[in-house]
């Protein structure tokens, strides 16, 4: 039994381990390039048209069996992925597991790139999708930390510590004023954006919800009842701030937040992992498939 614990204490270790390569901030700017592949482009004797991808994580689409081992943890399933394909884009995909809002304007992400991400951005460009703000607030960060002390007490209360951050604790829940920052980064984003690329089409796409009703529980989400009530808060905090982001900027805004609301860890379709397999908490393929479906149906 003592055995069985400590494995299962292991495993979450290892899985905590490969969360926080895709949620903790950290050679050439690394990006991907993809051609456009879809018969819209094929013969039509039109150079097509760019896109570029930034953002964090829920932008990378991270998976833990296929995504390739670099700094980014880019799948090449993702969202901007699929969009390229669909649209026939040329697709330019800088986004990167772990990366702030910061990272995308102001400086290089340490460990992962050598320049900000809007460095991709130039005046050719015809699409810009944006993913940001989580981990400027630690959502998913404070969220693993405190479902891995849950998961990992119960199995191995002596290994907790050192399993879940080497006795860190989860980070505090963030003030109304840095929901107020995350709304003037994600602003300045997008006008550093379009002063690069001013007939580019700039879209923001918000995240799919982990948790629908903080009153419902399941096994992928061990979390206490305050716990849900206060992820539920700072995920609501963070969706309010990237639409008044939007708002102000006039750019385009992509509700996964609400078209997500019944697709969350605890439903029978999630459109996130839960706690118990994958790359905890982040866009399952069925989620980057909807994330790709809400940005199409926007660019109509």
């Amino acid at each position: 039994m003592r055995r069985e614990l400590v494995t299962r204490a292991a495993t979450i270790a290892a899985s905590v381990a490969a969360v926080a390569a895709v949620v903790v901030p950290g050679t050439a700017i690394t990006e991907t390039v993809s051609p456009p592949v879809t018969a819209n482009a094929a013969g039509s004797g039109h150079t097509p048209k760019t896109y570029v991808a930034l953002g964090s994580s829920y932008a990378a689409g991270p998976e833990l069996s296929s995504t390739p081992r670099t700094p980014c943890m880019r799948s090449t399933d993702n969202y901007p992925h699929r969009v390229a394909e669909a649209r026939g884009l040329r697709l330019v995909d800088v986004t990167c597991s772990g990366a702030t809002t910061f990272d995308i304007v102001d400086r290089a992400q340490r460990g992962k790139t050598s320049e900000p991400q809007i460095a991709a951005v130039t005046p050719k460009t015809a699409l810009v999708t944006i993913t940001t703000g989580g981990n400027d607030l630690r959502y998913i960060g404070r969220l693993t930390a405190q479902s891995c002390g849950n998961a990992v007490q119960p199995a191995a209360a002596a290994m907790a510590e050192r399993v879940c951050g080497g006795g860190r604790l989860p980070s505090p829940e963030p003030a109304p004023a840095a929901y107020r920052e995350v709304e003037r980064t994600i602003a300045r984003t997008v006008e550093a954006i379009r002063a690069r690329a001013p007939r580019a089409r700039i879209v923001l796409v918000d995240y799919p919800p982990v948790i629908g009703d903080a009153a419902t529980s399941c096994a992928g989400l061990p979390l206490t009842y305050a716990e849900r009530v206060q992820t539920k808060r700072v995920f609501d905090g963070l969706a309010q701030a990237t639409a008044r982001a939007a708002r102000s900027t006039g750019a385009v805004l992509v509700t996964a937040s609400k078209a997500g609301a019944a697709h969350a860890v605890c439903s029978q379709h999630p459109w996130v992992y839960g706690f118990e397999r994958g790359i905890f908490y982040h866009p399952n393929s069925a989620g980057k498939a909807a994330q790709a479906r809400l940005i199409l149906r926007a660019l109509q």
